[in-house]
Order: structure tokens, then C-alpha cells, then sequence
């Protein structure tokens, strides 16, 4: 091998470890994609007797624990959050949001304990909600 090849062949080398680098750099962002509320969705939390008899059957085999899962009916969606098992009486559930992204549903709730003045039973209740909306055939996202 000539000099001159030689240093065209390291030239070509350097470039080539530089252009993996740059694109390196450029190439592995790590990109978290942020969707922004379009619009406050509307809802119904149902009451014991309003959820659909399949529905039940699911609530029953998850109040026990923490859950959260969804279920789609004849154009309806009912979001299902299960806070597992808790010590007394008097535990509610607040929808603290409901929105609808580009691509996803998102929902944040709250589990409130009993009040202070409240009288409450040392039993074990597994509160749950259900939230029942409009398909509109996107992920749900809980926050």
C-alpha cells in the first residue's frame, strides 16, 4: 500500500467514526412525547345499580387489589379503578379529571379516606368506580 492510499484509507476511517458519532448524538434522543388536553370529557359515575351485569362479574374478581382496567359495551366505555382492600368504612373515590389527548383518554382520581367526624365500621371494604363515556376507540391513560 502506496502513502497516498494510505491516508485517503485513515481519512476515510475518521469520517466514518464522525459520522457515527454525530449521528449517534442525534439519533438516540430519548423523546417524551407530552399530549396536551384537547377537551374535559363528559361522564357518569355509576351507581351499584347501573353497571352492566359483565362488568360486575369483573369487579368482583379485582376489588380485592388495585386495579384499573376498561370495558367497551354497545359504543360505551366504562373505565373501572379498584383501590383494594381498605381497613374501615367511609372511603370514597373522587374523578379529579377526565380528558381527551390527540391519541389518548386521560383519567386521574383520588381515594379519600373517611372524614374525621365521620363514624366508620372496622371492616374491610374494597372501594371502586366506574366511569362510564362515549368509545371513542383511544388508550386510557391514568394518572
Amino acid at each position: 500500500m502506496d502513502k497516498c492510499n494510505g491516508n485517503k484509507w485513515i481519512k476515510t476511517l475518521i469520517l466514518t467514526v464522525v459520522m457515527i458519532f454525530v449521528m449517534s448524538l442525534t439519533g438516540c434522543k430519548d423523546t417524551k412525547i407530552e399530549e396536551k388536553k384537547i377537551k374535559d370529557l363528559d361522564y357518569t359515575v355509576l351507581g351499584e345499580n347501573e353497571i352492566p351485569m359483565e362488568l360486575k362479574q369483573i369487579i368482583e374478581e379485582n376489588k380485592h387489589n388495585v386495579a384499573k382496567t376498561t370495558y367497551v359495551d354497545m359504543g360505551e366505555l366504562y373505565i373501572i379503578i379498584c383501590y383494594g382492600d381498605q381497613p374501615t368504612t367511609g372511603y370514597s373515590i373522587e374523578v379529579n379529571e377526565l380528558y381527551e389527548t390527540k391519541n389518548t383518554i386521560a383519567i386521574k382520581t383520588t381515594l379519600k379516606g373517611p372524614s374525621k367526624s365521620e363514624e366508620v365500621l372496622n371492616m374491610i371494604t374494597s372501594p371502586y368506580i366506574v366511569v362510564k363515556l362515549e368509545n371513542m376507540e383511544k388508550t386510557v391513560v391514568y394518572k
